[in-house]
C-alpha cells in the first residue's frame, strides 16, 4: 500500500501519524520525509529517506518502486510537492491513498478542505482521499463540523468519524525520547517497576527527574495508545481491502 500524508497546513500532525500510525501497521512499509527542514521522526521508523518537494521525478519513482510506503509531505514542500503531482499526468497513479490530517480550528479545517478539493481537481477518486480527525479532545462531531458538512456538500472525500486521534502528551514526549511507540509498549510490559524506581531516586536531580517522568509516562500510556490507534487506522481504510497491511 502506498500512502501519501499531506496537507497546505502545517501543524496538522502529518509526521506522528506517519511515525506512530501507518508505518507501524503496514508490511516492510518505509518513510519517505518531503522535508527542507530537520525532522524528527526519521528516528522513530527502521527505513526512511529525506527528499524535497520540488524533487518530484524521484518521488515518483520510489512510489513505483517501494510496495508499501508513506510519503510524508511537509507544509514547507507541500505547494512544490503538489506542483510536480500536478505535472505529471495522473502523477497519482501510484499512490492508494492521499491521507490529510486535521485538527480543530476553523482555518485548518479550511485548508484541510482546500487540499481535498485540490486533490479532486486532479482526478483522484473520492475514495482515495480520507480524511483523520486529529487532536481530538472530545467529540469529532463537535469539533470539526466544517469538514463534516463539506464532507456531505462537495462528496470528493470520505470522512469517517471513527478515524479519530486524541490529544496526547505522549506523542512530544515519545518525539523528545526519540522512541518508537513499540518500544514504549516494550517499556510498559517490562520494565515498568524499574522506571518508578528510577523517578524516585532522580527526585531532587531536575533534568534526570523530568527524564525519568517522560519514560514513566510513555510507558504508563503507550498501550492504550496502541489500542486506539489501530482503530483508527482500521476506520481509516475501512472497506478498503488489507493490501500491505501489517498482519
Amino acid at each position: 500500500m502506498k500512502i501519501v500524508v499531506a496537507g497546505i497546513s502545517g501543524n496538522l500532525g502529518k509526521s506522528t501519524l506517519s511515525a506512530h500510525m501507518l508505518v507501524p501497521r503496514m508490511e516492510n512499509a518505509k518513510l519517505l520525509i518531503v522535508e527542507s527542514i530537520n525532522q524528527d521522526t526519521q528516528d522513530l521508523v527502521g527505513e526512511s529517506q529525506k527528499i524535497r518537494g520540488e524533487e518530484f521525478k524521484k518521488i515518483y519513482m520510489q512510489l513505483v518502486l517501494y510496495e508499501n510506503l508513506v510519503v510524508d509531505v511537509g507544509a514547507s514542500n507541500a505547494e512544490a510537492f503538489f506542483e510536480g503531482l500536478s505535472s505529471f499526468s495522473q502523477g497519482y497513479d501510484e499512490v492508494d491513498f492521499f491521507v490529510i490530517p486535521v485538527v480543530p480550528g476553523v482555518k485548518e479545517q479550511a485548508d484541510s478542505i482546500t487540499t481535498a478539493r485540490m486533490l479532486s481537481a486532479m482526478g483522484v477518486e473520492k475514495d482515495k482521499i480520507r480524511i483523520v480527525f486529529n487532536r481530538v479532545k472530545r467529540s469529532v462531531e463537535e469539533e470539526f463540523p466544517e469538514i463534516l458538512d463539506a464532507a456531505n456538500n462537495f462528496d470528493c472525500f470520505i470522512a469517517n468519524t471513527k478515524c479519530a486521534v486524541y490529544e496526547n502528551d505522549i506523542y512530544e514526549d515519545l518525539a523528545d525520547l526519540r522512541m518508537p511507540l513499540a518500544d514504549a509498549c516494550t517499556l510498559a510490559r517490562n520494565k515498568l517497576e524499574e522506571l518508578k524506581q528510577c523517578l524516585r531516586v532522580a527526585a531532587y536531580d531536575p533534568i534526570e527527574f523530568a527524564y525519568a517522568m517522560k519514560k514513566l509516562n510513555v510507558a504508563k500510556k503507550a498501550i492504550n495508545t496502541c489500542t486506539h490507534l489501530d482503530e483508527a487506522f482500521e476506520s481509516l481504510f475501512e472497506e478498503a481491502g488489507n493490501a500491505g497491511l501489517q498482519r
